[in-house]
């Protein structure tokens, strides 16, 4: 049965294409179809991110066709975005539009008075099927992966598009109730339990990227640090005096820096269960170099030293087995570690770039007289794409610009005896090769 909600008045694939600019904005509304001049619109960018489960976005716009007198709004309304830096790359994507925040009239100025300003919030079309439905089932003896893909295919109704969807077979079974919940809250229970048959870890992530135009997808986060060739941009990143094509180059950066309340979690501590038929209290203790020696590290040492500490947390999961606490234990600790040092950087657009890619950065020393390695030991080397900001804008030396949010989860080469070392290091056998990858 095909989703009701999930509307096909608008087909891709060759039904607007680009005139000789970097992307156009349509608004499909009940009656028509409009394309909006890019000179009206003063606001459009959409977020992809590895921890969200759908791209999220907002656009702002001059209502120069009065759809206040002629619409009205019903909430069936969408965007179709085409956008491209000429490489034939083209991107297409289709979004529902979930909120009208507001509706502003101009007034009088250079435009016509009767105009008015609109801001709107949109979604991709698998964030309604995530979140307004609730369901009652069960599954006895199945693979965790094969019951969060049986949700995302009959209930999220990933199946019933054309878009590839990508997903890491889990290596563990269970008897599952869903009690009359929401999709998206049976599944970060599902994720937050299961152990990718590939990485030999927890940790899963369910996200859509821009990979190809719209791609699914259902991977540990251990999955996506390892073994990367070909999600590898293998032109490194650079700032403007580098010698590199432009769209790598760094515009902008910051760095989001230690965050001390977050590092109780990461320092270890208890997740407690119960076992129901021995009737007795399950602890499982976990601590910060156990979560390192289990995570794939972009570098050979960890963010800090050795900072165990059993008593820095203490969890109540419930479960009653201790291979499924350490899975919660082991997801939990992950997923705020991969966040303890993000880099920021802002890049000219390029469709080439989405959330869960890796890219190396050739970060250039500020000490002079470096010697024979002018590089940054702390900063240089490979990162993953946690997410994509995509933001349009009709004026600017840049009308598409990315702001990359990077996962740097350990240090290449660093001189520190104080570091946790490293168990499964993921980086360059050579600082002047881009591509070649050592896995230990």
């Amino acid at each position: 049965m095909k989703d009701p909600t999930i509307k096909n008045d608008y087909q891709k694939k060759g039904r607007a294409t680009l005139n000789k600019q970097i992307f156009d904005v349509m608004l499909i509304t009940e009656k028509q179809q409009l394309l909006l001049d890019n000179s009206d619109v003063t606001e459009f960018y959409f977020i992809e991110d590895i921890f969200k489960f759908c791209l999220t976005g907002t656009m702002t716009f001059n209502d120069r066709y009065n759809l206040v007198e002629y619409g009205p709004f019903t909430g069936n309304e969408r965007i179709a975005l085409i956008y491209s830096v000429g490489d034939d790359r083209e991107r297409e994507l289709v979004f529902d539009i979930w909120k009208v925040n507001r509706i502003q009239g101009i007034g009088t100025g250079m435009r016509e008075g009767s105009e008015n300003l609109i801001t709107m919030q949109f979604v991709d079309p698998f964030f309604t099927g995530l979140n307004l439905r609730k369901y009652s089932r069960s599954w006895s003896g199945e693979y965790y992966s094969d019951i969060m893909q049986d949700i995302l295919n009959n209930m999220c109704f990933f199946k019933a598009t054309s878009s590839p969807f990508n997903i890491e077979k889990s290596s563990n079974k269970t008897d599952f109730i869903m009690p009359f919940w929401k999709p998206q809250v049976a599944m970060r229970w599902l994720m937050r339990r299961a152990k990718g048959k590939q990485s030999g870890s927890s940790g899963y992530l369910c996200y859509n990227s821009t990979k190809e135009n719209l791609s699914h997808n259902l991977h540990t986060m251990n999955y996506l640090l390892q073994d990367q060739d070909k999600s590898l941009d293998p032109i490194k990143y650079v700032f403007q005096d580098g010698e590199v094509s432009g769209e790598n180059k760094i515009l902008e950066w910051w760095i989001s820096g230690i965050d001390r309340t977050s590092l109780s979690s990461i320092r270890g501590g208890r997740w407690r269960g119960y076992d129901f038929s021995t009737k007795k209290l399950l602890n499982y203790d976990y601590v910060y170099s156990e979560g390192a020696d289990n995570t794939t590290c972009l570098g050979r040492k960890t963010l800090y030293k050795q900072i165990d500490d059993l008593y820095s947390t203490s969890r109540m999961v419930g479960e009653n087995d201790y291979k499924k606490l350490e899975n919660v234990a082991y997801n939990d600790w992950a997923k705020r570690y991969n966040l303890q040092f993000i880099m920021n950087i802002i890049v000219q657009g390029h469709e080439k770039r989405y959330a869960g890619q890796h890219i190396q950065i050739d970060w250039p020393s500020s000490k002079k007289n470096v010697g024979a390695d002018p590089s940054n030991a702390l900063l240089k080397g490979r990162y993953l794409i946690k997410s994509v900001t995509h933001s349009f804008s009709a004026g600017g030396t840049f009308p598409y610009k990315q702001r990359l949010v990077l996962i740097k989860n350990a240090y290449n080469d660093i001189d520190s005896k104080i570091l946790y070392k490293a168990k499964k290091p993921n980086v360059f056998s050579d600082p002047k090769q881009n591509v070649q990858l050592v896995r230990k």
